[in-house]
């Protein structure tokens, strides 16, 4: 398990905060830590009302004890995430056998959106641990008959409440059909439920009636309906997705393992698969009732199905406990493997090969393939969980090169007297994490009205913009916009990477697969 452990704690203070999330979870709990509020989060000065507080509590207690710094974030975020890898094992162990619950810690620990999510997502990791937690101490009522279980699940429950609203009711009523459907009658009565019920109604419920009392019940009631209710059944928070969305996102997700997963589900399931039936129940519930509530949400996030893949692998690892997998599917990985390494190596020698051992990296995903190949799953998953350590230790220092907000805020402090309040802002280009790197509030500007009343203001006023805006706005204000930096951006999302495909920019040459992003003022002549 400690290997496990390796790509999470690499290098956490390495890179620069991922604008995708990540930057709300650092610069929240410090403005909550200033403000000495810590009942009403705040973002950009503003209060962040959209989430529960438990994440923000928790960083925010790191910093007041150690001072702030993104590396307590991230340690917090490896922490919980090797919490969670350690319930997948506890629950298989109390599932199945101490051998298949080790697989099904590896299968989860190894899949490509739980290690991505565990660098930048507290939220969601929080999330995850908190539903994990819940469903090891569950397990642990159900087949040991212990009341603390019980009662520490509700608790678990109640903190996922704190974590993320009550999307943690759909774990909830899983558990509880499955407690429906499997437990003995004698069970059922002398479980703790109304103990366990008064624990989690205490621990879910407190900051909600704190928030109420203390800036009114309108608050709360916009929490639970449109952040919450909204989100699932009406409020656009971005694009609207097919039913088809978290099939082929769990497809692409889960690799390398979603192919076995296929290949378990072609060579059928049987009562030698799985001896203890209400293993079955219990799995298929979970991952059919997660499926299918996320596929008839209204708006749809990639991470929503998090707590998908650790039952798929103790599914998955149930399986490969008894059983060997068809070699089409073996093959099949080994395919999708070499493609990622040629893909990955493309990639790897336009950007960093300048950099010691950039190849290191490349040299166990082939591995992994080979293992593969050889029916070598257990090997395969370890060599896996070394190649996302290496390529985290390789690849996250000299990637800063290639993201740029924490070079161009540096930029507007070099320009900005130290007594001088700072007027900045990102324009069309989502950089939240400057309200970290400059510590105040930031200009977000989506309109070119926006953008140019505020750069023609009599204060010096800087902005992030991509080349494009900026070719748009130079137009409208002539010399007096100046370019004060530029830094290369990634191509990061599957829209822009086409884009440089189909301009023919993506080659060898690090600029290929990049955007110029430029630090703007109205400072010109």
């Amino acid at each position: 398990m400690a290997l496990l452990a390796l790509p999470l704690f690499v290098s956490l203070g390495t890179s620069s905060i991922w604008d995708s999330n990540e930057a709300f979870y650092v610069q929240t709990p410090r403005e909550m830590v200033e403000h000495g509020d810590w009942i009403v989060p705040r973002f950009n000065g503003q209060p962040r009302l959209n989430k529960p507080p438990l994440s923000y509590w928790l960083v925010a207690a790191a910093y007041s004890a150690f001072g702030v710094s993104v590396f307590w974030e991230r340690l917090l975020l490896a922490l919980l995430a090797y919490a969670s890898v350690w319930a997948v094992f506890l629950s298989g162990r109390i599932l199945v056998s101490e051998r298949a619950a080790l697989l099904a810690a590896v299968l989860f620990a190894t899949t490509f959106r739980f290690q991505i999510l565990a660098r930048r997502l507290l939220i969601d990791i929080l999330l995850l641990f908190c539903i994990l937690a819940a469903l090891t101490a569950f397990l642990y009522w159900w087949k040991r008959r212990r009341d603390s279980g019980l009662i520490l699940a509700a608790l678990f429950l109640g903190l996922g409440v704190l974590a993320k609203g009550p999307v943690i009711l759909l774990p909830a009523l899983i558990l509880a059909v499955f407690t429906f459907l499997s437990v003995s009658s004698e069970q059922w009565r002398q479980a703790p439920w109304a103990r366990s019920l008064l624990v989690f109604c205490l621990v879910s419920s407190s900051w909600y009636l704190l928030l109420g009392f203390t800036q009114g019940w309108e608050s709360v009631f916009d929490f639970l309906w449109k952040e919450n209710l909204g989100r699932f059944t009406h409020v656009d928070f971005g694009p609207q997705r097919g039913l088809q969305y978290y099939p082929l996102v769990f497809l692409a997700d889960y690799l390398p393992w979603s192919i076995l997963l296929l290949g378990a589900l072609a060579g059928g399931w049987s009562a030698r698969h799985y001896p203890d039936r209400n293993l079955s129940i219990l799995l298929a519930l979970w991952l059919g009732i997660f499926l299918v509530f996320f596929s008839l949400s209204h708006n749809k996030q990639e991470y929503y199905i998090l707590p998908v893949y650790p039952v798929a692998s103790l599914w998955l690892a149930a399986y490969l406990d008894r059983e060997t997998l068809p070699g089409w599917s073996r093959w099949l990985i080994c395919g999708i493997l070499i493609a990622a390494t040629a893909s990955l190596t493309l990639l790897a020698y336009s950007l960093f090969r300048d950099v010691a051992g950039w190849w290191l990296p490349l040299l166990f995903l082939a591995g992994v393939a080979m293992a593969v190949a050889g029916s070598r799953i257990r090997l395969a998953a370890w060599t896996l969980s070394l190649f996302y350590a290496v390529a985290f230790h390789v690849y996250l220092q000299p990637l800063e090169e290639y993201r740029p907000v924490r070079q161009l805020a540096e930029i507007i402090r070099s320009r900005t007297p130290s007594a001088d309040p700072v007027t900045a802002g990102y324009y069309r280009l989502s950089t939240p994490s400057l309200a970290y790197y400059l510590n105040s509030p930031v200009l977000e500007l989506g309109t070119p009205q926006q953008a140019l009343e505020a750069l023609r203001a009599p204060r010096p006023v800087y902005l992030i913009m991509a080349a494009e805006d900026y070719t748009e706005l130079k137009r409208e204000m002539g010399p007096t916009l100046k370019i004060e930096g530029v830094r290369p951006k990634l191509y990061t999302t599957a829209s822009t990477l086409v884009e440089g495909w189909k301009l023919g920019r993506l080659d060898t040459r690090p600029e290929a697969w990049t955007r110029p992003v430029y630090l703007v003022s109205n400072q010109g002549g």
